[in-house]
């Protein structure tokens, strides 16, 4: 069954209206969904500042500030999309409109399978995200379920599913300061995975872009001998307009690159500092917390989702580099030598292009791939070693 572009951006596209960030919502319902996101998300920072107030030493501040980190990053995607709104928005066009330089049924069939595969994405990290968080946040109950189950003379300290103070009797409010926190969270983390899954949707459309241009290229000549029957005279123009068509399609391809990157590239620098301070962070309160196997169970499930996030992302970034470099061997591997030379050579001014790979970069700094994500990994574990040699008691 074929699907509707549109089939292929829907999930991303309801992540998007629920944090008012879809580039075609109304005005007036974008507004609202923004703003309710942003009231929830500052009222959920607000008591974890407060908290830093209290704080008398630095056990305490290390256990508030990852929380407090991933808050704040959260905001930073959220306004991302808001003061890039042109440039989203842009880029969503391009998701539909470069359908139409497709002219086969092969390239219809890659760019659906790149398509999918982006809807994939989104479904699989959305419900990661959001399980994972009903899980850290729904540990903190354990201490009132053992209170009922297993009762003890006096009743098991409460923890709150992150740490935070709002000026009440947290005894008394727990309920309340809990179905505000799992509020608060939800919204939250709606618009990380509003942010992360449409960015994933863009990069397999850059990988799908890449993989149609390396189909022209390969198949070029075989293309053009087609054509030639239906054309006695000049069959050298249409090799030409072919050749000169994959070049336009690599252009474009290079082109959404350069924008998306331009778009979200000062947010992940932001984003990767953060990710580097709160592992480390995390690190050290796993390494305190090691006797006490709830709040590992925590810690773990912190630490194993910010690498995840770091992960999803060093890998899109991957796979561009890797669709971008092939675009070479592609054309290496086609017919190359039975078109005329003077398409040859424009074959040349393509694969001198290819030899440096299309990259996504956090503030022109950092480069998504894998290599450098294990290269953050250990930079994170530098820390932890550093942070940890101090006395945080």
């Amino acid at each position: 069954m074929e699907h509707s572009r549109a089939y292929y951006y829907d999930i991303s596209k309801k992540y998007l209206m629920l944090v008012g960030q879809w580039p075609y919502q109304k005005p007036k319902e974008r507004l609202t969904a923004l703003l309710l996101t942003i009231i929830l998300a500052t009222t959920s920072l607000v008591p974890q500042g407060a908290r830093f107030v209290i704080c008398k030493n630095a056990q305490c501040i290390y256990e508030t500030l990852p929380p407090y980190m991933l808050g704040v990053m959260i905001l930073v995607k959220i306004f991302t999309y808001q003061f890039n709104s042109e440039k989203i928005k842009d880029l969503t066009d391009r998701l539909f409109v470069d359908w139409d330089i497709l002219e086969t049924k092969e390239e219809h069939d890659i760019m659906r399978k790149y398509a999918e595969r982006g809807r994939w994405y989104a479904l699989i990290y959305g419900l990661f995200v959001y399980v994972s968080t009903v899980i850290f946040a729904t540990t903190s109950l354990v201490p009132r379920i053992l209170d009922v189950l297993f009762p003890l003379n006096a009743s098991r300290p409460l923890k709150l599913p992150y740490p935070a103070y709002y000026f009440v009797d947290e005894n008394q409010y727990f309920f309340y300061i809990f179905l505000h926190m799992m509020i608060a969270c939800t919204i939250c983390m709606t618009g990380l995975v509003a942010h992360d899954t449409m960015f994933f949707v863009y990069v397999e459309h850059i990988c799908g872009l890449f993989a149609i241009v390396g189909f022209r290229f390969e198949h070029v000549s075989s293309k053009c001998s087609i054509m030639e029957k239906n054309i006695i005279d000049h069959p050298e123009a249409m090799y030409h307009k072919n050749v000169v068509i994959s070049i336009y399609a690599h252009h474009k391809a290079l082109q959404f690159t350069q924008f998306l990157e331009s778009a979200f590239m000062i947010s992940f620098a932001v984003q990767l500092l953060f990710v580097t301070i709160g592992l480390s962070i995390t690190l050290v309160q796993l390494s305190i917390q090691l006797q006490d196997s709830a709040e590992a169970i925590r810690y773990i499930l912190f630490i194993f989702g910010q690498l995840f996030h770091l992960f999803c992302f060093s890998f899109q970034g991957q796979k561009v580099i890797d669709h971008s470099l092939e675009t070479r061997d592609k054309i290496y591997r086609g017919s190359w030598y039975t078109i005329p030379v003077r398409e040859q050579r424009l074959l040349m001014f393509v694969m001198r292009k290819s030899i440096e790979a299309s990259t996504l970069t956090a503030g022109k700094i950092y480069v998504f791939s894998l290599e450098n994500f294990t290269t953050i990994v250990q930079s994170s574990m530098s820390y932890f070693t550093l942070l940890s040699s101090f006395d945080v008691s």
